[in-house]
């Protein structure tokens, strides 16, 4: 599945400083590859359409309960409010 506004999404990352003391893995990677997970389980692209809001957040979340552990969870739950916080700041809605 795909992420709309991907390279944009990836500089909203860097550009919040997520990742500058990592040592080994790249945050803006895994931010990334949880959001293609969160597409892949619920079966749609990532979108603003989809994701603009906490309560977009919490019901996707919702969605995936039982489909993975609580810590992947979360780090989803993560990947996507960065990506609200994206859509809202850049005005993409």
């Amino acid at each position: 599945m795909t992420i709309q506004h991907e390279p944009r999404y990836r500089e909203f990352i860097k550009a919040s400083g997520v990742g500058d003391n990592d040592a080994v893995a790249s945050s803006v990677e895994s931010y990334v590859s949880y959001l293609r997970s969160v597409s892949r389980i619920v079966g749609v692209p990532i979108s603003p359409a989809l994701l603009n809001s906490e309560a977009d957040v919490e019901r996707i979340a919702t969605q995936l309960l039982g489909t993975r552990a609580d810590n992947t969870i979360r780090n989803y739950k993560s990947a996507m409010r960065r990506y609200v916080a994206m859509v809202r700041e850049a005005g993409l809605l």
